[in-house]
């Protein structure tokens, strides 16, 4: 509860604020132009199926909000070990907590809250979206044209059966890669002492996955390229990308033990 009590402190919200700004764009310029058009096209229901227009399936907005989750997690709690290892406060808390007291607290919070934040902003998406725009189920014939297969979704089936448990899914991968770049955001904490470089740090680890996975140079997945309904590259299996993502977050740990002994023994 420690950690958690630190984590709604003013300053550590304001990736949850980013978020709501994307959210807020993708409203107004998005769906608010698409509302305009309903009496022009009142024909064509299928051409106003909110289960394609959230952010996470519009092709262009999914894309921005993606990049941007590195960054909404920096922004966040994770950057509770920066602000401790160089203001000297954490040799307090080792003091309190102890070191893995210290290493599981701090990151089992900053994964938790940038995964609930990340939930929480894309469900107010969704349901702003649901607001707007006539509740039409997707239709396998009359949408035919949006191009969604099991290559670039997972679980496509469920558009057509059980769409909101897929928008759903899709939410809790992208509160689940949050999480990891806002673990990776505090472990960078420990190891460098400029700001910007750990507030960036995220960012650019996910930028260059980006470009490799989307120019195929290596056969390497991007936690930002799942994470849209119609990815942009061809999708790795879930179990795939599951052991990846606990690899990850095993290294994580490890590293974040290193770097909390090494600030210990200063």
């Amino acid at each position: 509860m420690y950690f958690v009590k630190r984590s709604f402190s003013g300053r550590y919200l304001s990736g949850f604020w980013l978020g709501m700004t994307v959210v807020l764009l993708h409203v107004v310029f998005a769906v608010g132009f698409l509302r305009m058009q309903i009496g022009e096209f009142k024909n064509s229901p299928g051409a106003f199926c909110p289960y394609y227009k959230w952010i996470m399936a519009d092709t262009f907005w999914s894309l921005i909000f993606s990049l941007m989750i590195p960054f909404m997690a920096a922004l966040g709690n994770s950057q509770m070990t920066y602000d401790d290892a160089n203001s000297g406060f954490i040799m307090h808390v080792l003091q309190k907590k102890g070191k893995i007291g210290y290493v599981l607290g701090s990151l089992t919070s900053v994964y938790a809250v940038t995964f609930i934040e990340t939930v929480l902003v894309l469900a107010a998406d969704v349901m702003v979206v649901f607001l707007l725009l006539p509740n039409v189920l997707p239709d396998q014939v009359l949408n035919s044209g949006e191009g969604y297969s099991r290559l670039f979704t997972y679980h496509v089936e469920w558009m057509y059966s059980k769409p909101f448990k897929l928008i759903l899914f899709y939410i809790i991968l992208s509160g689940c890669a949050a999480g990891l770049f806002g673990m990776l955001t505090a472990v960078c904490g420990l190891y460098f002492s400029n700001r910007f470089t750990v507030m960036f740090s995220g960012f650019i680890i996910g930028l260059i996955f980006f470009v490799l996975a989307n120019q195929q140079i290596v056969n390497l997945s991007s936690f930002l390229l799942v994470l849209p309904v119609m990815s942009q590259m061809y999708l790795p299996s879930l179990g795939c990308l599951a052991a990846f993502y606990l690899v990850c977050v095993a290294l994580l740990f490890v590293f974040h033990i290193v770097g909390v002994r090494k600030h210990a023994s200063i």
